[in-house]
Formats: C-alpha cells, structure tokens, sequence
C-alpha cells in the first residue's frame, strides 16, 4: 500500500490492534490473529512491559513480521494523553519511533499531531526513509471538536508531512456523530491527505462501518480486548462492510 492507493469512496482497511503486556502475552495474540480478516495488525507499544528497551521492541517487531507476514504492521505509541496507557518523554517518543522506523520491520508508523508539533518536519522525513507511511492522529476522549478546528488539524498533518491523517473524537450526541461522518468531504476541499476518522463509543460504532462511503481510508475492529471504546468485533465487522460495499462501477 502506498498514499497514492489510498483513493476516496472505497472500501476502508481493516485494522486490529496487540494490546497485551507481555512477549508471550503479544507472540499469542498475533497467532489468534494471523488469519483474522484484518489487512492491517497494530502493535500498541504502549501496553508493552519493556517498550523502554529498544533492542526488545526490534526483537517483537521481527517476531510480529514474521507471524504476520501476511498483513500489514503499523507501530503505535500511544501516550497517557491521547487514551494511552503510559506516559513518554519527548526525547524518548523521538528515539524510540525513529529507531523502529529506520528497522525497516513496519509499513506504518503512527505520531501524535501534538508530538509532531514539537519534532517538527524533519522528523517527519527521517520516519519516511525507509517507505514508511506516517500517520499523524489526534484523538479526543472527551468531546467532538468543531468543524473548523478538525479541518486546522488536519492542515497542520498535511504541512508536516503526513501520509495519512487519523482523527478520533468522542461525541456528545448525534449531530457529534453526523459531523465527523462529513469531515472527511469538508477537508478534502481543501486538503487531499487521506483521512481515517471515526466518532468514539457506543454512539460513535456506526462511523466504523461507514468509511467506504464517508471517504475513511480504514477502520479499527477488535480481536478481543479493545484499544479504544466503540470497537467492533473485527470479523463481525468485516461482514457488515461486505453487507455495506458500494457498486462503483458507475464512477
């Protein structure tokens, strides 16, 4: 997959996430989910016991690469502030997504906007040597931000460099949710980034479901515990995407 592949109005991408603490605890999940319907697998480095040893985080990324040959690896560290399970220093995000970046060993590799602020482009670059693609995400648990200051935010992942823009937000009703369904063809008159965006929660799920026609590149299911509230069962979800697909025979 690369960012020119990634068109508007087509079928999202499924993406499972690793959330387990231990090696063994990770080495048994990728095995649950090596044939799951998923395109994309997660490693949330986050809920890793020894995610501050770098040499261990290569030994796992080998590892999950080879177990999941058959799927794409996205590497995530998710900090406390944006729904994750630990706090990180700046220095130590840097090093830590720089060295797994220049392994060679993932297709994608998530920042956070609010990291990349502070890193800036040029580290952006260095991530994408080695055909990388970077997603830049903000994540929101608490409400749905205006229209308005979605689209910034997704004007300041293209000015960095993104090759995929993610935003999250948890809604507070039902006009929450219809807005972030729309986001996407709001942004996209002013930016062309590809766009994964989901509402959050129970009220969210429908989001979830709906990328092909909203314009959302992919979407997020569960292979038991979930990373985030709202998560779908990610056969079950693959099944109402098939249920959902879209003729675009006429296009």
């Amino acid at each position: 997959m690369n960012s020119q592949q990634l068109k508007k109005y087509r079928r999202p991408r499924i993406c499972v996430p690793i959330v387990a603490k231990t090696a063994d605890e990770i080495v048994s999940q990728a095995e649950k989910i090596k044939d799951c319907a998923a395109q994309i697998v997660e490693w949330r480095c986050d809920y890793f016991e020894d995610f501050a040893d770098l040499e261990h985080v290569l030994s796992m990324l080998q590892i999950l690469k080879n177990k999941l040959h058959n799927k794409e690896l996205l590497f995530t560290f998710r900090t406390l502030a944006e729904g994750g399970q630990i706090e990180i220093g700046l220095k130590d995000y840097e090093q830590l997504c720089l060295t797994v970046a220049k392994s060679g060993l993932v297709d994608l590799i998530d920042i956070e906007l609010n990291m990349a602020e502070f890193l800036g482009r040029h580290f952006i670059k260095k991530l994408k040597k080695r055909h990388t693609l970077v997603i830049l995400s903000h994540h929101n648990f608490e409400k749905t931000l205006a229209d308005p200051e979605m689209i910034f935010k997704v004007g300041l992942m293209y000015q960095l460099g993104a090759d995929i823009g993610k935003l999250a937000m948890m809604p507070n009703d039902l006009n929450d949710v219809l807005r972030m369904m729309g986001i996407i063809q709001k942004a996209h008159n002013f930016y062309t980034l590809p766009l994964a965006v989901m509402a959050m929660g129970d009220l969210g799920k429908i989001s979830r479901l709906s990328g092909e026609l909203t314009g959302s590149v992919f979407t997020f299911g569960a292979y038991g515990e979930i990373s985030a509230p709202g998560q779908l069962p990610v056969d079950l979800l693959a099944q109402v995407l098939d249920a959902l697909q879209i003729d675009h025979a006429a296009d």
